[in-house]
């Protein structure tokens, strides 16, 4: 499946800057330069993650991802990007990326919840098996950081990365303006949630009406299942309390029974995609987080170890603390 390339165009740039040549990089990593000549052009989404851990590896700086992510402005996202700069509030601003991401990639779910007067701006990897997580969590965050700023001239109040911190992390200090909390259940910019209705500075809402029509009809993937509009709204939701077949039907514009029924066509269930993600997600935090099983469990909305051991068990075939320990390419 090809994704939009987006970002990812501004590697070679980044590498040249810090003074290697990107051409054995890219094709170490499988990638054709010609492919990151436009920001319109497709790649698979796991050889996106495949060539920021090169880049890693090459260059040896774990904060790759945030010298990526930290060049971009709102045109990197083609017509979403133009439509958010038409928005009246931050808050619309941020919807219309979150509601129309899945027209241009569908391995990252990027969501806004609101939780005790806190906004929760976040990015999360949905797709399996993808490497380098962290780099693409720190690109999509400083792309977020950059697009608040334009937009609203606000700065987060605070950054969650669900990444082991790295040895060096003032380069996310400089960007962000302040210390991340590494090892978080998810990596997400963080708001009072008044500042969602921060006006936008460059608001036009005769502009506004074209553009949604021109992003309505825009589709650089092929259109989601209902499964996957599911699995969508579960990856961004899991982490957060009483999340149900109810609520998501809720937020898909669909009474529950026609829900369950459009899921068994499909020839999945609500409780099977949810104990599907509830597991994804605890492979990244087992992975790349120093998050401990209780806390994992607890994370997920399991009212016990004992019940995310044998659900995460059952999944894999391998205990939580187990898989934890195997190597990476075995896992």
């Amino acid at each position: 499946m090809g994704h939009r390339v987006g970002i990812i165009t501004e590697v070679p740039q980044v590498l040249r800057e810090l003074g290697i040549d990107p051409a054995p990089v890219l094709a170490r990593a499988g990638v054709d330069p010609a492919v990151l000549a436009t920001t319109e052009n497709r790649m698979p989404f796991a050889q996106m993650g495949n060539l920021l851990r090169v880049c890693v590896e090459e260059t040896g700086l774990a904060h790759f991802g945030l010298l990526v992510g930290g060049r971009a402005r709102a045109d990197v996202l083609g017509l979403v990007g133009r439509l958010m700069r038409t928005a009246p509030t931050l808050k619309d601003a941020i919807l219309d990326l979150c509601t129309n991401q899945h027209r241009y990639i569908r391995g990252a779910v990027s969501y806004l919840t609101l939780n005790e007067g806190a906004a929760f701006w976040g990015y999360a990897v949905q797709q399996p098996n993808v490497a380098a997580i962290e780099v693409m969590s720190d690109t999509a965050l400083a792309l977020g950081f950059n697009l608040v700023r334009e937009l609203t001239g606000l700065m987060p109040e605070n950054v969650l990365l669900s990444r082991l911190p790295p040895e060096d992390i003032r380069p996310y200090r400089r960007l962000f303006g302040v210390t991340p909390q590494f090892d978080a259940e998810q990596s997400a910019l963080t708001f009072p949630a008044r500042q969602l209705a921060q006006p936008v500075c460059m608001a036009d809402p005769l502009l506004r009406q074209i553009l949604q029509r021109s992003v309505a009809s825009y589709w650089a993937v092929e259109e989601p299942s209902v499964a996957d509009h599911v699995a969508r709204i579960l990856r961004a939701r899991v982490v957060f309390p009483d999340i149900s077949l109810e609520e998501v039907a809720q937020l898909m514009a669909m009474h529950p029974r026609t829900l369950n029924r459009r899921l068994r066509d499909e020839g999945t269930n609500f409780r099977a995609l949810l104990i599907q993600t509830r597991t994804e997600v605890a492979q990244q935090w087992l992975r790349g987080t120093r998050m401990n099983i209780t806390d994992i469990a607890l994370a997920l909305g399991y009212s016990e170890v004992s019940g995310f051991s044998r659900a995460f068990q059952r999944q894999t075939g391998t205990a939580p603390t187990d898989w934890r320990a195997l190597p990476e390419e075995a896992a």
